[in-house]
């Protein structure tokens, strides 16, 4: 093997083998729940954490092999994208919270639309990343790749900011009413979505900027910024929903 490689840092496989352990097991047993409470609009949320445990396996493929073209594009799209397939599910949990309250005026946007609106936005958002994370691994489109991915980012970032912000005038607005939401499992569980869409904001900016420093940015030539931005922060999004499942309410 050669000193060429697609990065610019010495992978670790220790990290990679222990996501998959991770994802791994969080993906099994949403599939578990998802079939056992028949909470089957969760699909889309299962895959994305089927996706993630694929692309740390195709990490740990990577670092075996620094050289290897499939296991890098591989990796880098599956790692990129699960994110909008959990966003997708997350809209979809909000309209069912807003029906839920039994008052759909309260949301500025009515819960059908919200789903319509955002989802649609949000397989804008996964189709632009999944095209630009294939282009960068090729070094004569990379650049372009990485502008496709930034675009798709920000898509995701505003649609999932509005959404947020939504949702945020919903809670208050349920709070002012003092709606039977309160003290119920989905009042929970509407507090659960705040917390879960700050973790892909951020997950959502660290990816920008990641991107916009480009090859030889900072971020990109240190391994641990993505485990802790990237990493952790969607896999609390999968294990929070093990134990606040809107298939349990």
């Amino acid at each position: 093997m050669g000193d060429w490689s697609f990065y610019d840092y010495s992978p670790t496989k220790v990290g990679a083998v222990i996501a998959i352990i991770c994802y791994g097991i969080s993906a099994g047993y949403h599939v578990f729940q998802l079939v056992k409470m028949k909470c089957y609009f969760f699909t889309t949320f299962t895959i994305g954490a089927i996706m993630m445990t694929l692309g740390y396996i195709l990490r740990a493929a990577s670092a075996g092999d620094t050289t290897a073209l499939a296991p890098y594009i591989g990796q880098n799209v599956c790692i990129l994208l699960p994110p909008s397939l959990y966003a997708a599910t997350i809209y979809m949990i909000y309209g069912r919270i807003v029906i839920y309250a039994g008052d759909p005026k309260l949301s500025i946007v009515s819960p059908l639309k919200v789903t319509k609106i955002f989802v649609i936005g949000d397989v804008l958002a996964f189709l632009t990343q999944a095209s630009g994370g294939g282009m960068m691994a090729i070094s004569s489109m990379a650049r372009m790749g990485q502008i496709i991915t930034i675009a798709g980012l920000f898509i995701q970032l505003v649609f999932f900011g509005a959404f947020l912000t939504i949702s945020i005038i919903f809670g208050r607005r349920v709070q002012q009413t003092k709606t039977a939401l309160r003290g119920l499992p989905y009042g929970t569980l509407l507090y659960i979505l705040f917390a879960v869409s700050g973790l892909i904001i951020v997950r959502c900016l660290y990816r920008i900027i990641e991107f916009c420093q480009g090859n030889d940015g900072y971020l990109m030539k240190h391994e641990a910024f993505m485990y802790v931005f990237d990493t952790i922060p969607m896999f609390a999004v999968q294990a929070v929903f093990h134990f606040y499942h809107p298939g349990k309410t």
